[in-house]
């Protein structure tokens, strides 16, 4: 985050003006007939790279894989890779912190975060798997921070990462620092938009932009992750995005859990509620295998009467 000649005053109004009309187009949701003009504008405007980076450990992470998304129905997943990232030759949308034709393995944090950005619904078998780091491996990330959750509650990560940041604005010229606030607000703006669940995904088009410029763009190529706050949990609580190959060499399975949904924000008390089926802590690793056994939590009544339902595990 170093830039010392500084800019004049009419180049950061400029600046701030493109931002601002830029601004201005994302009010609505994006229409697929603007998005080529939306990037041309960007790639015009943003002509610096500076954003915070950091470097830690991220001990413990978790997903959560909807099993008829992976496999067509509720069927129990036996393959460790049906728990990771997507081939990027399947990716065809936007996300948050990915381009279409790009993977990324996307994070969280305890089971409430991963449901709340999953959203499976009632009756579907889900499984949530834990990964653990490889030898303590830290990530070099870069964090999405600006903005605090609306509720006048203080995510405090995203407050730390903002002392740091007005530290780090000190080191520039009085209207560099500006530029690297303004866009930094912009980025934090973008990364926090909540959009209609189901909305089209061309909607994370600029979020994806810069993401792509962090993971792929910028320190020469370094940056393994991006740290956002999570929309669905009012900014109060973190999701990784991370590199797949970075992902795949510092992370390791540790834990499946095997559970239905019985309960879902549907049904009006806006909770989540599901039914454990199976747990597993043994894979073989070179041959993709989860090693599941024939022990349940449920009985095996209950278990059958799942089975004759369509549920295979």
């Amino acid at each position: 985050m170093t830039e010392r000649k500084d800019l004049s005053d009419h180049q950061l109004y400029e600046f701030r003006t493109v931002i601002n009309y830029v601004r201005g187009l994302l009010e609505r949701e994006i229409q697929p007939e603007i998005a080529g003009s939306i990037i041309n504008i960007l790639n015009e405007a943003v002509d610096f790279q500076s954003y915070m980076y950091n470097e830690q450990e991220f001990p413990e992470i978790h997903r959560l894989t909807i099993n008829k998304k992976i496999l067509g129905s509720n069927k129990r997943i036996s393959n460790i890779s049906h728990l990771k990232y997507p081939p990027s030759e399947l990716v065809k949308s936007y996300g948050r912190c990915n381009q279409p034709g790009q993977s990324i393995l996307y994070a969280s944090f305890g089971i409430l975060s991963i449901l709340s950005e999953m959203k499976p619904e009632l009756g579907d078998l889900i499984t949530v798997s834990t990964w653990k780091t490889i030898n303590n491996a830290t990530l070099t990330f870069c964090p999405i921070f600006r903005n605090q959750p609306p509720d006048d509650t203080i995510n405090v990560t995203s407050f730390n990462y903002n002392k740091q940041f007005q530290k780090l604005l000190k080191e520039h010229p009085k209207n560099v620092a500006s530029k690297i606030e303004f866009l930094n607000q912009f980025v934090a703006d973008v990364f926090s938009k909540r959009f209609r669940h189901n909305s089209n995904d061309i909607n994370y088009l600029v979020s994806a932009y810069f993401s792509d410029i962090m993971l792929y763009k910028y320190q020469n190529h370094n940056i393994e992750a991006i740290f956002y706050p999570s929309v669905q949990q009012k900014l109060a609580f973190e999701n990784l995005a991370i590199k797949p190959d970075v992902f795949d060499a510092k992370y390791k399975l540790v834990r499946v859990e095997e559970s239905i949904m019985v309960k879902t924000p549907a049904d009006g008390d806006r909770g989540y509620f599901a039914e454990g089926i199976s747990r597993c802590e043994s894979f073989d690793f070179d041959s993709n295998k989860i090693l599941w056994t024939d022990k349940y939590y449920q009985s095996a009544e209950t278990i059958a009467e799942y089975q004759n339902m369509g549920y295979e595990f």
